[in-house]
């Protein structure tokens, strides 16, 4: 490499470490603003229905709208945390990849200096002034091993550059996405909270006994002993899964998003009673039912989850002997009831454990 252009090449690399080290120290770019959620409904503003069976099938309605909203958000949830994963992965690389650089940076400077330190005379007339030729050729061997060290750390130090570039971008690109993924969070939420509160502003116009019958559309809950399962019938995990699923039950309220341990929603109760037996399951009730292995309805043991909707958007937790556990929705929290009694539409059942 001719020295001109070694020269550029060192001057091109100071600067570079310059703006490495500014936007190192800086950090990454903040996440654009997130949006006010919309207003919730008030009283003055939800139309109110002509008839007590209009007012029920409207609240029907926006529950299944939330469980559906709920769903993803859930599922936006989970891409968020991966996405945070991958950037905290994407931070290590760049501290790793930048010490590469910082080390072949320096190793450049060294090089440059011996050949700084080496630069007064012509080689030719060093040859006919010098006192001992044999150790002055020696030196210029050694001299012409200083340019190719020169060139191929060069060469190794504009790579490794290149790489640590390619890694900042991608750093940047994640850091847009994760703003993009929050703020359809909370675009998300305010959708959540609008159908839910104006679905419970219509549940409070009705009088008690129109409350009541449209509580028992639902199901009626029932209770559940583990007394009442066949030696055998379910194994050790999944007895542990459904105690800890039904120990909830009465204690716990409905929370979009939560996994406990004092709230839940459906696939937050299912992540939670499943994890305290060890296994991981993803935040989202369509995500869940693409695990494990399919079984029919009249194939369901104890420990199986259950999946209804469609596309997916609800899940519970079949304990035996005809019955289910679940997050239902924000108005019921948690109920234990027959699984004929749930009228929502039947999606199918997947086997995790066993």
């Amino acid at each position: 490499m001719p020295a001109g252009s070694r020269l550029r090449a060192l001057i091109a690399l100071a600067r570079a470490t310059v703006l490495i080290s500014t936007a190192a120290a800086t950090g990454i770019a903040q996440a654009e603003p997130v949006p006010s959620p919309a207003p919730s409904p008030s009283s003055a503003n939800v139309a109110t229905p002509r008839t007590a069976a209009e007012a029920k099938a409207r609240v029907k309605e926006l529950t299944v709208k939330a469980s559906e909203i709920g769903e993803q958000y859930d599922e936006a949830t989970d891409a968020l945390a991966e996405g945070k994963a991958r950037l905290k992965g994407l931070r290590a690389d760049i501290a790793a990849q930048q010490t590469k650089v910082d080390q072949l940076t320096a190793e450049a400077r060294t090089i440059a200096l011996i050949q700084f330190r080496n630069r007064d005379l012509d080689p030719t007339v060093q040859v006919f002034t010098s006192g001992d030729p044999d150790s002055l050729l020696a030196r210029l061997s050694t001299a012409d091993k200083v340019d190719d060290n020169m060139e191929s750390t060069l060469a190794e130090q504009q790579a490794q550059q290149a790489g640590l570039d390619d890694l900042k971008r991608a750093l940047d690109a994640e850091v847009r996405a994760l703003a993009d993924q929050e703020q359809k969070l909370a675009e998300l939420k305010a959708q959540i909270e609008q159908s839910v509160k104006e679905a419970e502003l219509l549940y409070n116009r009705l009088d008690e006994q129109e409350q009541a019958a449209l509580d028992a559309d639902e199901g009626d809950a029932t209770t559940f002993d583990p007394g009442e399962l066949a030696p055998g019938e379910a194994s050790a995990k999944a007895l542990k899964a459904i105690k800890y699923a039904v120990s909830k039950v009465g204690k716990s309220q409905y929370v979009w998003g939560s996994s406990g341990p004092n709230s839940f929603d459906c696939s937050g109760l299912m992540l939670a009673a499943y994890r305290s037996v060890g296994i991981s399951l993803p935040h989202s009730s369509r995500a869940m039912s693409r695990i494990g292995r399919a079984v029919s309805r009249s194939d369901l043991k104890p420990g199986d989850l259950i999946f209804w909707y469609h596309p997916v958007h609800h899940v519970g937790m079949y304990i035996g002997n005809g019955k289910i556990v679940h997050a239902r929705n924000v108005r019921s929290d948690l109920v234990i009831q027959s699984l004929s009694s749930y009228p929502a539409p039947y999606a199918g059942a997947r086997r995790v454990l066993g």
